[in-house]
């Protein structure tokens, strides 16, 4: 059990490695377009930690990245990622609690989960809006996820560095 100075510590260590992944998207990756598609980080930062954390604490960071990704990014419909990510950060955690071990694999596994979580709810979001959405929501989430399972590994090594750094004494 850590202290509570810890507990800050570690969660604000969380949120500055969440916040390089943000700026590395929003000043490298933005301009990255194949396929049509630019990389999409935000998912798998909401997945990864919790992988780590477990399933009450990698929920609520899932919940902060989900917020966090409403206030910078322009959506169709308001608190969609404040909704979906607390999905992504359980599915994630239950993953690694009970498919595999967090790390590589985990991280790979529970990063398709998120894409297919986020994809299902933008297929839902433009159903609900009579449009045409599940095969181009498929095709967006596949593509975003091709892309960006490659940017998992380095961020899986980051996330890992801030778990070991603030449970070393465990």
């Amino acid at each position: 059990m850590l202290a509570r100075n810890e507990t800050i510590i570690k969660w604000l260590l969380y949120a500055a490695a969440a916040l390089v992944c943000f700026v590395i998207q929003g000043t490298i990756l933005q301009r990255i377009t194949i396929w049509g598609i630019i990389p999409f980080v935000y998912p798998a930062v909401a997945a990864i930690p919790a992988t780590y954390e477990g399933t009450v604490p990698g929920t609520a960071f899932a919940v902060g990245v989900g917020v966090a990704c409403d206030l910078l990014l322009p959506a169709s419909s308001p608190c969609f990622y404040t909704l979906v990510f607390p999905l992504v950060g359980l599915c994630a955690a239950l993953l690694s609690e009970s498919v595999c071990r967090a790390g590589f694999l985990c991280s790979l596994l529970s990063t398709a989960a998120a894409f297919c979580i986020t994809g299902l709810a933008h297929a839902l979001v433009l159903w609900a809006g009579s449009k045409a959405a599940w095969g181009a929501a498929a095709s967006v989430a596949g593509r975003e996820l091709c892309l960006t399972l490659p940017f998992a590994l380095p961020m899986t090594v980051l996330f890992r560095a801030v778990y070991r750094r603030a449970h070393r004494n465990d």
